[in-house]
């Protein structure tokens, strides 16, 4: 994964965030191997410490409340769950309603407009085509 000033945040900052990409990935009712993997690399990004990890994996099974986590970080922070979880959203090949309406959530709080998150889907999109092209080309 490429950089980010998301990795200069406080540990509290960066375990808001992964908290907020776990309910993002279970708020369907399941959370999919790829969605595991997909947190699990930004996490790695941002340099989460392992056993944080471990506690940020346990909220699959109790997770926190949204507006909670929202009350807690600034609009900046929010803007970059909002992408990530944008992408999370998006890797097992649809976006579910229970997810769409917590991205919204996260748009609405970090003040995005919806020309702008309609900019963050487009640029998933191309993210992920852009890496799909990589098994055409080596012809996976």
């Amino acid at each position: 994964m490429f950089t980010d000033p998301l990795g200069d945040c406080s540990p509290n900052d960066k375990r808001i965030y992964a908290s907020i990409l776990v309910l993002i990935a279970s708020a369907d009712g399941e959370l999919v191997r790829e969605e595991f993997c997909t947190i699990e690399a930004l996490m790695g990004r941002i340099l989460i410490h392992p056993e944080v990890r471990i506690d940020i994996r346990n909220l699959l099974n109790d997770p926190p409340d949204l507006d909670e986590l929202l009350l807690t970080i600034d609009s900046s922070l929010i803007k970059f769950v909002l992408r990530d979880a944008a992408l999370v959203a998006a890797v097992d090949g649809a976006y579910d309603a229970a997810e769409m309406k917590m991205i919204r959530q996260l748009a609405a709080a970090a003040e995005v407009e919806d020309d702008t998150l309609k900019e963050i889907f487009d640029w998933v999109n191309s993210g992920l085509e852009w890496h799909h092209q990589s098994l055409n080309i080596l012809g996976l």
